[in-house]
């Protein structure tokens, strides 16, 4: 099921249909990055002194590794707050193409959006801020501990966040709790691999709109499922 939904997202990519929501979301993601950048950059310290001019690449060279780590750790959680905002244009577009018959109706009101989004976001910095020296610490193991834990732990985060997302435009809150937690292995899955794309450079970028549209994927699947079972969705 997994595989089928992330089949269809990278088929539907640059469908006419799509294609317009891929570029803003696309747009939004650089921009986001660009603006998280451009915001380190004005906020560090230019009147550092090493003393020898031949040590003053430290200073570009802490900059870009304090962006490089600042994307991992701020990056996901920002482009994902912005992003609740495109949540429905990307969602329907995959549900008029897959699933004419089960668009979501529900107007979901914008301080919902803007709450669940900031709430997520302030949850996501704070977590991988506490998890930053263990990620260094395991960089010994070649970086493939650090990958491993940033995916388990936005993982679960980024997995819960953007199912509810998705269905939220179909039920209430406390059904959407429901559905997540009898399906928390599957849904914390699909979070893994967004949590993966966001830690590949210029995948990072592409990320957001995936993670949606493959998320609406198994949304759909998992309540066509409900409603084999006698549930109504």
């Amino acid at each position: 099921m997994i595989g089928l939904a992330f089949n269809r997202t990278w088929q539907q990519l640059l469908h006419p249909k799509f294609r317009s929501v891929f570029f803003t979301a696309v747009l939004t993601a650089t921009a986001t990055l660009a603006a998280l950048i451009y915001v380190l950059k004005i906020y560090w310290p230019t009147d550092l002194s090493y003393g020898y001019s031949w040590l003053e690449w430290l200073d570009e060279a802490g900059f870009w590794a304090t962006v490089a780590v600042g994307s991992y750790v701020l990056f996901p959680a920002v482009v994902t707050m912005v992003m609740g905002f495109l949540t429905d244009k990307i969602a329907l577009a995959v549900e008029e193409e897959y699933y004419p018959h089960r668009i979501g109706m529900r107007k979901v009101p914008a301080i919902e959006v803007v709450l669940g989004s900031v709430k997520l976001m302030l949850l996501m910095i704070i977590v991988n801020l506490i998890a930053l020296i263990p990620y260094i610490l395991l960089l010994v193991t070649a970086g493939t501990g650090t990958f491993l834990l940033f995916v388990a732990v936005n993982g679960f985060l980024l997995g819960r966040e953007y199912f509810e997302m998705v269905a939220i435009r179909h039920m209430d809150a406390r059904d959407v709790a429901r559905m997540r937690k009898r399906n928390s292995g599957r849904i914390f899955t699909v979070g893994a691999i967004i949590a993966g794309l966001f830690a590949i450079p210029f995948l990072n970028i592409l990320a957001p709109i995936i993670g949606t549209a493959v998320m609406t994927h198994v949304f759909q699947h998992l309540s066509g499922d409900r409603v084999r079972g006698g549930e109504g969705v």
